[in-house]
């Protein structure tokens, strides 16, 4: 049992050290723009918060590795996301939810890969993690699309990284 915490929360702390967050708030009722997704500070009450990371799989440790059923190398990557909802002010303050969450990486030649995203439910935290192959030195534009409790408006989240191999 003291196992399964300690491994819970070194996830959670490798989730909150490397994240990324971005704040998707919809538009107006009426408005005929599509929903945004913006970084900087939530309204209370509004929106999804969805925070997202990138990292090399070697950052792992091998027992939350084992846990998840993720494949540890030099040349694997491991992209998570969650999505949490109101409170607004901190991920304390906030609800995790499940979403569909699509994610497409693209290499700077112009090769795309659908990264499959894998369901977690870990206590009361929820996110999605897939995992792909990566070179040195490689960038990688991603695209997440998240639709928040599987209905609603889609939001979108792009972002470059570029990963090494040790």
């Amino acid at each position: 049992m003291q196992a399964k915490k300690t491994l819970s929360s070194m996830l959670a702390v490798l989730l909150l050290t490397f994240t990324w967050q971005v704040y998707a708030q919809t538009q107006p009722d009426g408005a005929n723009e599509s929903p945004k997704t913006e970084a900087g500070e939530p309204k209370i009450n509004e929106g999804y918060d969805i925070h997202y990371n990138a990292f090399n799989t070697t950052f792992l440790d091998s027992k939350v590795a084992e846990k998840y059923r993720i494949k540890r190398s030099k040349n694997r990557a491991m992209l998570m996301v969650s999505v949490h909802k109101g409170g607004g002010l901190g991920i304390l303050k906030t609800q995790a939810v499940e979403a569909d969450v699509m994610v497409v990486a693209t290499n700077l030649v112009g090769q795309s890969k659908t990264i499959d995203m894998r369901l977690v439910h870990d206590g009361d935290a929820i996110y999605y993690i897939g995992t792909f192959t990566i070179t040195d030195q490689e960038t990688l534009k991603f695209l997440i699309q998240v639709i928040p409790e599987n209905q609603g408006s889609m939001h979108e989240i792009k972002f470059n990284q570029q990963f090494f191999v040790d």
